[in-house]
């Protein structure tokens, strides 16, 4: 991969989107196997053991993957995945606060926008099929996917790139990619502007945990929604709220000061 073996230190934004593929390739290759054995425990009458089975085998690719990641950058650099630094309970209180301020934006901005446009059938089935399996669905959502994309897209990918390129240049290209991943118009707008603000928060804490705890956080939102919230309000495009679009811009500034405000040589 070109954004792996080159001399020139980090990734390139080509080599970043290459390697994303590559995952992608390497994920789909792997998933066949596991989708042949979850099918044939199906038919012998243990169809319940194959959610859990795909929990396991989705930790052991994710895993894999970053080994394998990893492997190939420390051939030509010395890399470590940020988990040294350990956020203080403020850190992690403006967190929080950094994410209400975002729902309260997006769902009074742009998300009211996206959601006049169809869900992808594919994509309402395959949510509705995860969650019938409540706790397959919370370790999923909640955890897998909170630790190793922030592993992936912000510990290897925006790390990498931010040795090659500006901050800021490197956060809106980790974001993008965060967003293209998703492959649906509704999660990919909504994860972009996402990794915009892990970006930020990765670049300014030098934390993956903290991010892991963001993401964790969003998605455990997203859970009880999808769990507890009836199809009837879900399906229906919220109305403008002008005190939740001010209080989120009140919520942003501060959230993004106590951040910007961060000493990135003591957390290094």
């Amino acid at each position: 991969m070109e954004g792996i073996t080159v001399k020139k230190k980090g990734i390139s934004i080509i080599g970043a989107f290459g390697l994303v593929f590559l995952i992608a390739l390497i994920e789909i290759a792997l998933y066949l196997p596991l989708q042949i054995i979850n099918r044939a425990i199906g038919h012998v009458g243990f169809s319940q053991m194959s959610s859990y089975i795909g929990v396991i085998g989705e930790v052991l690719i994710n895993l894999l993957i970053v080994y394998w990641i990893v492997k190939r950058i420390r051939r030509k650099q010395e890399f470590n995945l940020k988990f040294e630094y350990k956020p203080k309970i403020k850190e992690y209180l403006f967190s929080v606060l950094f994410l209400f301020a975002y729902l309260f934006i997006f769902s009074n901005s742009v998300g009211m926008l996206i959601e006049k446009i169809e869900v992808s059938q594919w994509v309402v089935e395959a949510f509705d099929e995860m969650l019938m399996n409540p706790f397959v669905a919370f370790v999923s959502i909640c955890i897998i996917a909170p630790v190793f994309e922030e592993i992936i897209y912000r510990g290897i990918i925006l790390e990498q790139l931010s040795k090659r390129y500006s901050i800021t240049t490197s956060i809106i290209v980790s974001g993008l990619i965060f967003g293209l991943i998703h492959f649906n118009l509704h999660q990919s707008v909504n994860a972009f502007f996402i990794g915009l603000i892990l970006g930020f928060i990765y670049i300014k804490t030098n934390s993956l945990l903290l991010c892991m705890f963001w993401h964790f956080a969003n998605n455990f939102l997203v859970f009880m929604s999808s769990m507890y919230v009836s199809d009837t309000v879900r399906g229906g495009v919220p109305g403008f709220s002008i005190v939740q679009f001010v209080f989120g811009i009140i919520l942003f500034i501060a959230s993004y000061k106590f951040f910007n405000k961060k000493d990135l040589i003591q957390n290094q």
